[in-house]
């Protein structure tokens, strides 16, 4: 049974140390953000973050507190990035890789946010078991020592049963055991448990997927004794209000599709277009694991929650929509370093896919990278096709799918919200249109991915209109020496 919360969620947080793994990620940069801003009384906020590139995890946050994301915080309030605290680990290590001196710092963290993990659907097995489901025992493992533990939040993925078609607020049966597969990526060779990952993973889409419910097996065995909330978001994406409209910082989720079609090198697609999208807004996911952490707080112990962070069906697109609104959206503001004219096809044929893919991305890239090596430049399109082509194939599963969520518990969190809490905590989303949520996400792909300043749209609007009438001079030329050798052929036979 549950607890009525005695206090709003920023005084929840007041004096509290919360602790986050996967905070240099894209929710975990938001999370970090929000906390930040909107509980300022917080008293640490410990990061996880291992030494990269040659830079130490002190300089890595100093580097990620720099990006547009915290400018309003920069604004407004400056002195409370004087809270993040860096704590040099490795989730993918046993105990996180943490020294004694940085765990007797986190003594009295309160409040946990698992978000490491590795979202790659082409990693070995080993590696993808290694992070995200022993990465996940750890982090319990190391939870059970905190006295004052309130609330740790395990944020999963609504495809973590990818099988299952109606995905409920529920645990489903495990498709492995997790000390088994954790014990053979430690002790069998990575090769040997690759060949064997069909078999093993009862044929799993792939490795991201399966490693994640594997770590729901986790928490569920540890929810007799850690305050645990398994957060399941769907495809997570641009910031719809929070802290600026737009924000993002990878290419998943339609902005990927939309940037690569602007650019001119993705001109065919392997998917089912009556298929939906389901998208939520980073911003909203980021506010409903705080609300939850806070209920988690105040609830009686030994529950497990479980929240599908998804979007109602109301609120998703149709790939076909998506394409067709894309263009819209790309038309009224064009990627600057277009290399051609958007267009192309999809198809639901996998031979059909491949000639399209040949003939219309990777033959003319092969030709364009073939100039840039003559005029002395470094060639990279072709490499590039190669990436699109694997992404395709490692999507088809979800691309030739739909899923229904069921999402009780998520739309219950805003109704759970003190009123002096619901400005800055409200869930609600997509209140406009997705028309309009679309072209904020476009314009967030152009600025914050592709660095790319509004001012060039109308430079980019006129390139566009000479790549078009180039696209389609090209494709009369085409078409009229088809016509013409097949005439000649026809008049030779004659």
């Amino acid at each position: 049974m549950s607890s009525i919360p005695l206090q709003g969620i920023p005084e929840t947080f007041v004096g509290a140390d919360v602790f986050i793994t996967g905070g240099s990620g894209f929710m975990g940069k938001v999370l970090i953000e929000k906390l930040l801003r909107s509980c300022p009384g917080i008293d640490h906020l410990f990061v996880l973050i291992r030494q990269r590139k040659g830079k130490s995890p002190e300089e890595r946050v100093k580097d990620l507190v720099q990006i547009p994301l915290f400018d309003k915080i920069h604004e407004v309030c400056p002195d409370v990035l004087q809270k993040i605290v860096p704590i040099s680990g490795d989730c993918s290590k046993l105990r996180m890789d943490l020294d004694e001196p940085s765990e007797r710092q986190l003594e009295h963290v309160q409040f946990v946010f698992h978000a490491a993990a590795s979202v790659r659907f082409d990693d070995p097995l080993t590696d993808a078991i290694l992070l995200n489901t022993r990465g996940t025992r750890e982090v319990c493992r190391w939870a059970k020592t905190l006295k004052k533990l309130r609330a740790l939040v395990h944020i999963s993925t609504v495809y973590s049963n990818p099988e299952v078609f109606e995905i409920d607020e529920r645990i489903y049966p495990a498709k492995m055991n997790w000390q088994k597969a954790i014990e053979m990526a430690e002790n069998v060779d990575s090769e040997i448990l690759n060949t064997l990952y069909p078999k093993l993973t009862n044929f799993a889409p792939n490795t991201y997927t399966f490693s994640k419910g594997l770590a729901e097996q986790i928490c569920y065995d540890y929810h007799k004794e850690l305050p645990v909330i398994i957060f399941r978001p769907s495809i997570v994406t641009n910031s719809e209000k929070e802290p600026i409209p737009g924000w993002i910082d990878n290419f998943n989720g339609p902005v990927g599709l939309m940037v690569g079609c602007g650019v001119g090198i993705m001109r065919s697609g392997y998917i089912n277009l009556d298929n939906r999208m389901n998208c939520i807004p980073v911003d909203v996911s980021i506010k409903a694991i705080i609300i939850a952490a806070w209920q988690k707080a105040w609830e009686t112990p030994g529950q497990l929650t479980i929240i599908n962070s998804a979007a109602e069906l109301c609120k998703t697109l149709t790939y076909r929509l998506l394409i067709k609104d894309g263009e819209w959206i790309n038309n009224k503001a064009p990627i600057e370093n277009m290399f051609w004219a958007p267009g192309g096809q999809c198809t639901r044929c996998i031979y059909m896919f491949y000639l399209m893919f040949f003939f219309y991305q990777l033959l003319p890239s092969a030709l364009i990278d073939l100039v840039l090596r003559v005029i002395g430049q470094k060639p990279f399109l072709v490499r590039l096709q190669r990436k699109i082509f694997y992404a395709h194939i490692s999507l088809e599963y979800f691309t030739s799918n739909q899923w229904t969520f069921i999402t009780t518990n998520f739309r219950k969190l805003s109704f759970a919200l003190w009123e002096n809490d619901r400005m800055n905590f409200n869930t609600d989303y997509l209140l406009s249109s997705l028309m309009e949520y679309l072209q904020i996400s476009m314009l967030g792909g152009r600025r914050y991915l592709l660095k790319q300043s509004d001012d060039t749209i109308p430079a980019s609007r006129r390139k566009q209109r000479r790549l078009i009438l180039y696209n389609q001079t090209l494709k009369i030329c085409i078409i009229f020496i088809v016509a013409y050798i097949l005439y000649k052929k026809v008049y030779f036979l004659m």
